[in-house]
């Protein structure tokens, strides 16, 4: 495993001075070292992320063939005969890498994470529909669900807010601007390859909303309603806005965009629509304090001594700029 993510981070740093055409390889070589890992320590949420990697090295390497005029000249990997790094069929290590991840799934009995990717990818899947359902069932006993969590909603799982209005319906409509209403929970979710939050998670005992950061963030509107919204929620001293070891939570969502001009007394961090965090009560800090036993556990842990079921994390790995978010990740 060590050497494959050697080779690939060569086959990156060198990636202009010929490393072009043992790219794609090298990525395809450790995603699938890697995938083999997490799925035997059953951290499953790392599969879409790894093929993420390999469709984006297709991608660059295809890309840079078509402006350069060139391509590469077609090599077979030694190791695995079925990648190609030409770039003009590097739609081959994509599709290689996909059924992979869903052969290591089957393999390990993890039928219903198979069948979920597939779907995702577009992905033709035979399988027993018994046993997927089977495994789907035992998952929704094991896991706290949606309707565990908020019982009384009556309402489906959220949409996404991705426009102004949508959210500042949404906060009128259930009454986050009324700071008694809480206290209101959070959590951030986001990628690893680029700066700032995907999605921020909201929720009262009652409902749950389902922020679009990089949409609203990337217009003026967008920012000032995020600052009429988010930005009043955390900052007002007597609301309670609840996370769980938060700290790169806050920092994600600060770091992520913030359109319009800046104040030019004030630094940037001042003009931002998440400017300050008064409100913010950090959960794993009190927890600790009460139940020192639990200081150094996790959410989905924590949730279980509480709550007699750990969180399921299947998503917490996904790609959260994809859109429209999947129903298992909203």
């Amino acid at each position: 495993a060590r050497s494959y993510r050697r080779a690939d981070s060569f086959a990156t740093q060198f990636y202009n001075r010929g490393g072009k055409s043992r790219y794609i390889e090298a990525r395809f070589l450790h995603a699938c070292s890697t995938i083999g890992k997490v799925v035997r320590k059953r951290q499953l949420p790392i599969i879409e992320r790894q093929v993420e990697r390999v469709s984006k090295a297709v991608d660059q390497v295809c890309g840079d063939a078509c402006t350069d005029g060139t391509s590469n000249s077609s090599s077979k990997s030694t190791t695995n005969p079925t990648v190609t790094t030409d770039s003009s069929d590097g739609n081959n290590a994509k599709d290689e890498i996909r059924s992979f991840a869903l052969r290591q799934l089957e393999e390990a009995g993890e039928f219903d994470s198979a069948y979920r990717l597939a779907q995702i990818w577009g992905i033709e899947y035979v399988y027993d529909e018994e046993t997927v359902l089977a495994a789907a069932a035992a998952r929704r006993k094991r896991y706290i669900q949606w309707e565990d969590a908020v019982p009384t909603s009556g309402t489906a799982v959220p949409d996404l807010l991705s426009t102004p209005r949508a959210l500042l319906d949404a906060f009128q409509t259930h009454k986050f601007h009324d700071f008694r209403q809480g206290p209101f929970g959070f959590d951030v979710e986001w990628g690893d390859d680029h700066a700032g939050a995907d999605v921020l998670q909201l929720a009262t005992t009652k409902v749950a909303l389902l922020v679009d950061i990089p949409a609203l963030s990337k217009t003026e509107e967008g920012t000032d309603a995020l600052k009429e919204t988010v930005g009043r929620l955390f900052a007002c001293p007597s609301s309670i806005v609840v996370g769980f070891s938060c700290r790169q939570d806050l920092s994600r969502l600060r770091s992520s965009p913030c359109c319009g001009s800046l104040q030019k007394d004030d630094p940037q961090q001042q003009s931002h629509w998440l400017s300050c965090i008064k409100g913010v009560v950090d959960a794993q800090v009190v927890v600790s304090e009460k139940e020192p036993k639990l200081q150094r556990l996790g959410l989905s842990r924590v949730c279980e001594h509480y709550l007699g079921k750990p969180l399921d994390k299947a998503e917490q790995c996904s790609l959260w700029t994809a859109r429209p978010l999947s129903i298992e990740q909203r």
